[in-house]
């Protein structure tokens, strides 16, 4: 057989988003930590995501957020992007 086996690990929230909202005011790793019932278990969520492969579908807005359009890109870093 020599077709590649690919595994697929998604993370996500009931909502199917892991956020707190769409505006600059609300950030998920500001606001997770600080709600009750949900900061308690948030170190579940680290624990899974070192687990899985290091490609990350990720938005335009966390890629804002990362400094994509203002810093430099790095040689190299420790996880691929798709967009």
């Amino acid at each position: 057989m020599e077709r590649p086996i690919t595994t697929l690990f998604m993370l996500m929230s009931v909502d199917g988003k892991i956020s707190t909202g769409s505006t600059d005011e609300m950030d998920y790793d500001k606001d997770f930590p600080n709600i009750t019932g949900l900061k308690e278990g948030l170190h579940q969520y680290y624990e899974i995501e070192q687990t899985t492969d290091l490609w990350s579908f990720n938005t335009g807005r966390v890629q804002e957020k990362m400094g994509v359009n203002t810093n430099e890109m790095p040689s190299k870093t420790p996880v691929s992007f798709v967009i």
